[in-house]
């Protein structure tokens, strides 16, 4: 809300505007087969709106209840919209009444004031502290050698492509509070301080068995957010001194234990080929269908999501079948988004062509959890008959 505050008073002044007049004489005209180059000039500037056109429009959810003192399911909608007035207020509170009740429960609503007078009041220390304590935890995982041997906390390089990144700070591990500001200042993109991706690839161990029977089972401490190869820790204003200490020594238990099993059956769980068997690689986006290919690498996901409605335009194939018949020379179109959880983004989306790494990358997941796959039935697919149908008649003289 604050960014959008500074755009729309920056967009108001008559040096934004000379600047905007400068880069549009500056620009050439859009390429042509005999200038390609001036596209190019085009795709390498970072253009400035036009301050007679540009409207902002922002609008975020912020769930208090998890970052503040509030009761659970406190939570707010945040608008900053300078055609909200005029265009879309009336819509914006019918959609509202809509999905909340009648009877708002005024011991949130009170909540929610609490959390905000406390967030003006001592927040900037409260998120300070917070940071400082998953620092800690950063340091200690770094000072442990046998901690180092099991676990590494992922940093920006790890985590952003390098043409995202101008800084040579290494967040939030490496550098400190101090070699931050060049990141925030410079990069596209800055991992969050408060939020660490701990890699446990060199435990042989999936993200979800971690997460669950060392975790949770074990030793009572809750995450939600798993890969494959890493546990999402998060610190927040209720983190304490002691919770971070209790975190270190279960994973130096863990990492104990691991020793132990290495010592007794001999078992490789840390390093070489044995931790490399456990990864299993993401496959790259396939392509979409002649019938829903739009060009470029993009896809009519909207009318392939209609066409399941159609009855019998879809039916489920199991994965044995499915690779069966591309081997046989026939193409199998996903009706439906295929989301695995962890890590929670679709393997497959509706018009996406299925392809033999796909079903490999789907054959071995452990997950317990798979949006859009059926374990009985398989996968939901098109019928070949349903996408003839889309196919334009041939016309004939």
């Amino acid at each position: 809300m604050s960014v959008a505050k500074v755009l729309e008073e920056e967009m108001e002044t008559q040096e934004y505007q000379r600047r905007h007049a400068r880069q549009a004489k500056d620009l050439p005209a859009p390429g042509t087969s005999d200038r390609p180059e001036n596209d190019d000039a085009w795709l390498n500037t970072r253009l400035i709106p036009d301050p007679e056109q540009v409207r902002l429009r922002v609008y975020s959810t912020q769930s208090t209840h998890k970052t503040l003192t509030s009761l659970r399911q406190g939570s707010m909608i945040h608008v900053f919209d300078q055609d909200f007035a005029m265009r879309n207020l009336n819509a914006f509170r019918e959609a509202y009444m809509t999905h909340t009740s009648t009877s708002p429960n005024y011991q949130i609503l009170a909540s929610l004031d609490i959390g905000r007078r406390q967030a003006e009041l001592e927040g900037y220390a409260l998120v300070r502290r917070q940071v400082d304590l998953a620092q800690s935890i950063c340091r200690a995982m770094g000072r442990n050698t046998l901690l180092g041997k099991y676990f590494r906390i992922l940093d920006s390089k790890d985590l952003i492509p390098a043409e995202y990144r101008c800084s040579t700070s290494a967040m939030p591990v490496r550098d400190g509070l101090a070699a931050w500001d060049e990141a925030w200042q410079n990069d596209e993109f800055v991992v969050d301080p408060s939020r660490l991706t701990l890699d446990i690839s060199r435990t042989g161990v999936d993200g979800d068995t971690f997460k669950h029977q060392y975790l949770m089972d074990g030793h009572s401490i809750q995450v939600n957010k798993t890969s494959r190869t890493s546990v999402l820790l998060m610190t927040n204003i209720g983190t304490t001194r002691s919770a971070v200490a209790h975190l270190i020594e279960v994973l130096v238990k863990i990492a104990e234990e691991l020793e132990r099993k290495k010592r007794l059956d001999g078992r490789v769980l840390a390093m070489g080929k044995t931790a490399d068997q456990h990864q299993v690689c993401l496959p790259d986006f396939s392509f979409f269908a002649p019938e829903f290919d739009t060009g470029g690498g993009s896809g009519d996901l909207r009318k392939a999501y209609y066409l399941t409605y159609q009855d019998p335009a879809t039916h489920f194939l199991s994965s044995a079948q499915i690779r069966a018949r591309i081997i046989a020379g026939e193409q199998i179109v996903s009706a439906v988004f295929v989301t695995p959880y962890p890590p929670g983004f679709p393997v497959l989306v509706p018009g996406q062509v299925v392809t033999l790494n796909i079903l490999d990358y789907m054959d071995r997941l452990d997950t317990r959890e798979i949006h859009g796959y059926h374990q009985d039935l398989g996968y939901q697919v098109f019928t070949h008959e349903s996408l003839e149908e889309l196919k334009p008649a041939s016309s004939t003289a």
